[in-house]
């Protein structure tokens, strides 16, 4: 195997050498206290010095658009996977592709409701930030998600709860294909193609993938237009810049698929 390239964590200044710096989606830039210097010559002319800079990367619409990108992938191999079935076909060889790009959307959709909550935990003050669970127990992840959803975006009990529902199905598809099970198990009927599969064939469909990326990208808009609205004040950039950065990506989806928000 080759070796992997990641760069070390910086421990000196940018050296001189530096070609520069790029600030691109979901990154922002810090100067830390004294890394900016600005001093005059003995001739009048100023000069500025910055020896070292702090830089902060939000995956959450990278997420998303992995998440949408396979389940583009996986309707496209699904619907030729039930064109092939109405011919009388073999469709045994496109049943393995159309799980796998549904099971990478679905975990990508989960992945982004994850650096959701990093981003938006970092924003808010200690103090308003959800408690961790203290005992050996622990809470269920996607209930300690909902509840610094809530706090962080300024949800009532009623779109908290909706969410927490939501949530709840999510962390369990993820969990499946994350910590994944190798033990045997009763054979199952996939709800498409009528053939006994192991049930996570029947799990990781294109249809679940559609319900579950669609809810990321609609709780990408929701939580940050009710954030901006009725969210503490810490929470209003990271609203603004999802709004923005993801916009492209709710067109494409109302696009391709109609309507993300269900009318009320």
């Amino acid at each position: 195997l080759g070796r992997m390239t990641t760069p070390p964590f910086p421990t000196r200044p940018v050296p001189p050498s530096s070609a520069g710096f790029r600030v691109t989606q979901g990154v922002a830039l810090r100067i830390p206290a004294g890394a900016l210097k600005i001093s005059i010559d003995a001739a009048g002319y100023p000069s500025v010095e910055l020896n070292a800079m702090h830089l902060r990367l939000d995956t959450s619409i990278h997420w998303l658009e992995i998440a949408l990108d396979h389940l583009n992938e996986a309707g496209s191999t699904h619907g030729k996977m039930l064109e092939s079935k109405e011919k009388g076909e073999d469709f045994g060889l496109l049943l393995q592709p159309v799980f796998k790009s549904s099971m990478q959307a679905i975990v990508a959709s989960a992945t982004f409701f994850e650096a959701l909550y990093a981003a938006s935990r970092e924003c808010m003050p200690p103090a308003r930030l959800a408690p961790r669970a203290s005992n050996g127990s622990g809470a269920k992840r996607s209930a300690l998600v909902t509840e610094h959803f809530k706090r962080a975006f300024g949800l009532k009990n009623a779109k908290a709860g909706d969410l927490a529902s939501v949530l709840s199905e999510v962390y369990r598809f993820r969990d499946e294909a994350v910590h994944p099970s190798s033990s045997f198990g009763p054979a199952v009927l996939h709800p498409e193609l009528g053939v006994l599969v192991e049930r996570r064939l029947a799990m990781y469909t294109y249809a679940n993938a559609r319900l579950i990326v669609r809810a990321a990208l609609a709780y990408c808009k929701i939580l940050p237009t009710l954030g901006e609205k009725q969210g503490p004040k810490e929470i209003r950039d990271l609203a603004h810049f999802l709004l923005t950065a993801a916009a492209p990506l709710f067109a494409a989806w109302e696009t391709s698929y109609g309507p993300l928000l269900d009318t009320p």
